[in-house]
């Protein structure tokens, strides 16, 4: 809209009442008190991405020269992303604390742990135990391992290599889906693994365990108890380029999926779906990291009322290639598509 078609209109008729208002009174106030007011901080819910909003307002007296207040001027800031940004460093710091606690947690249980364990041992093999005592002993042996592996896994996050290596695609994506073991199991989600027990990846193993901690999580959210959620991961090839070797990996739910307009804005820095517990980060961290390995991702998505099954579909590749310190390339791909969600 151009800028004439605001002359002669009042506050009230461009902006919401709340915002208008609180604007005439500070423009009255520069009127009775003639001196200057910086930054008033108003803010509003609904922006023009339907995101939430923030302005820095500075108004000053314009005087004639016989020193009386004309005219009022106001400057407008928009601030919008800047206090995203502290809220989101401020999640980010909580997250971080959260992080460094839960891995000297971790590290303490391992003590403990190890002792437990080894007296079980003792007991299994050394007190001539009968059923169904023996029973017990196997079954504490089995809860005790599942703890070691939490323990494991937590320290596996926590404790990121600076540097890219080999790494065990099988061992990162099962170390994920152990992770959120137990909400699956409370949901009663079907998990369904594909993926090649002796295929590795040069890579930064840390930084893709988290973009698939960031899938899974969502998928996870997405779908309603008694769900599908199928990792996939397979040997293939550059969908642009044959000639480049790598490894295609498939996140893919029968959740809610998303609509046109959600799919345009998921890897977009704070935008996010899940109001108050989201961060708006988490999608949009994976997605440069997938930039970092020179990799590309796709999405697919079907809404439920779409007529068919709902779901998303993620698939990311990522090149088996040695040289990630040059120029990284990449693309994203979303939309609706032939065969989007689960079929």
């Amino acid at each position: 809209m151009s800028l004439s078609r605001h002359l002669g209109r009042t506050l009230i008729e461009l902006l919401p009442p709340a915002v208008a208002n609180e604007l005439e009174a500070t423009v009255a106030r520069i009127f009775t008190t003639e001196e200057p007011v910086r930054n008033l901080e108003l803010s509003g819910d609904k922006g023009p991405k339907d995101t939430p909003w923030t302005w820095l307002v500075s108004a000053y007296p314009v005087k004639t020269p016989p020193r009386q207040v004309r005219w009022a001027g106001v400057i407008v800031l928009d601030a919008s992303d800047r206090k995203r940004s502290e809220e989101a460093l401020r999640r980010t710091e909580k997250l971080a604390a959260t992080g460094r606690l839960a891995a000297s947690i971790a590290h303490e249980i391992n003590n403990p742990l190890e002792a437990i364990t080894n007296l079980l041992f003792l007991l299994r093999n050394f007190c001539s135990l009968q059923d169904p005592a023996l029973n017990y002993v196997v079954m504490a042996e089995h809860e005790a391992q599942r703890i070691a592996e939490i323990t494991q896994q937590t320290l596996r996050f926590y404790r990121q290599s600076t540097q890219p290596t080999r790494a065990s695609m099988s061992e990162l994506l099962g170390s994920v889906l152990s992770l959120y073991h137990g909400r699956l199991n409370t949901l009663g989600i079907h998990v369904e693994r594909g993926f090649d027990p002796e295929m590795d990846l040069f890579c930064f193993a840390g930084e893709l365990r988290q973009v698939f901690a960031n899938l899974v999580g969502n998928a996870i959210d997405a779908t309603a108890a008694g769900g599908r959620l199928v990792v996939r991961a397979r040997r293939s090839r550059n969908w642009g380029d044959f000639g480049r070797e790598g490894v295609r990996f498939v996140v893919a739910d029968t959740g809610t999926g998303m609509d046109a307009k959600t799919r345009e804005r998921i890897f977009e820095a704070f935008f996010t779906t899940k109001e108050v517990v989201g961060t708006g980060l988490g999608l949009w961290v994976s997605y440069e990291i997938i930039v970092k390995h020179h990799g590309f991702v796709r999405v697919r998505s079907r809404v439920v009322g779409s007529g068919k099954a709902s779901g998303t579909v993620f698939a990311v590749f990522i090149p088996d290639d040695s040289g990630l310190a040059s120029q990284p390339f990449s693309t994203i791909e979303s939309g609706l598509h032939p065969g989007a969600g689960l079929t």
